[in-house]
């Protein structure tokens, strides 16, 4: 019962779930981004390799059905990537396209809510979440948690729809009191509010990536 209640307060559920599951890690995906928003899977890669030593233990937050996890994955040399996510729809997309390109082993996959993943403080060495937080009604209770499950000296990678009129748009699809998209000031804010240090905002076309040490 606990787990059926936990997946019904994720959006992404029964058939927007399966069908989201498929289109967010698609070429169609791909190329719409490419073509319209901005290259956020590079710049967060980038972003990543500025930081990374190839070894880490990774949380991906909102990992939906791994666009970014897997993309994130083959980066490292060794290590994983601790997907989180609350739609067993995406989290089940995700777990068949890693085994499909033999990552598996590489991918641990963690049922739980962004505010209350169940992994032990100081665990990982990177804490990353693309596109989820202008769904969150309260993106600063899912920064504490990443702090929390982060090692001291470890950091947090955040990419986010950027507060533009396209930014805006995706942002309404989402349900009411949800954050929307950020500010390159806002995600600032944010980062710096949570206790972050050596924080770093800049925007890439309709999105923004935001980048701080605990």
């Amino acid at each position: 019962m606990a787990k059926e209640q936990r997946v019904a307060r994720s959006e992404w559920t029964g058939i927007k779930g399966r069908i989201g599951g498929w289109y967010l890690n698609s070429p169609f995906r791909r190329l719409s981004e490419m073509l319209f928003l901005g290259d956020c899977r590079s710049a967060f890669l980038r972003a990543v390799s500025e930081i990374a030593r190839g070894n880490e233990v990774v949380l991906d937050v909102g990992a939906g059905s791994g666009y970014f996890s897997l993309a994130l994955v083959t980066k490292l040399n060794a290590g994983k990537v601790i997907c989180l996510d609350l739609s067993e729809e995406m989290l089940w997309r995700l777990k068949r396209k890693a085994e499909e390109q033999g990552q598996a082993d590489r991918i641990q996959i963690v049922e739980a809510p962004a505010t209350a993943s169940g992994l032990e403080p100081e665990s990982v060495d990177l804490a990353v979440s693309n596109g989820l937080f202008h769904e969150l009604p309260t993106p600063d209770a899912v920064v504490t948690e990443m702090l929390r499950v982060s090692k001291s000296g470890g950091w947090v990678i955040i990419t986010d729809f950027r507060d533009t009129r396209v930014g805006r748009r995706i942002g309404a699809a989402h349900r009411e009191g949800s954050h929307g998209p950020f500010s390159v000031g806002e995600m600032e804010i944010l980062l710096i509010n949570a206790g972050l240090r050596n924080v770093n905002v800049r925007p890439v076309r309709h999105w923004v990536v935001g980048v701080g040490q605990k």
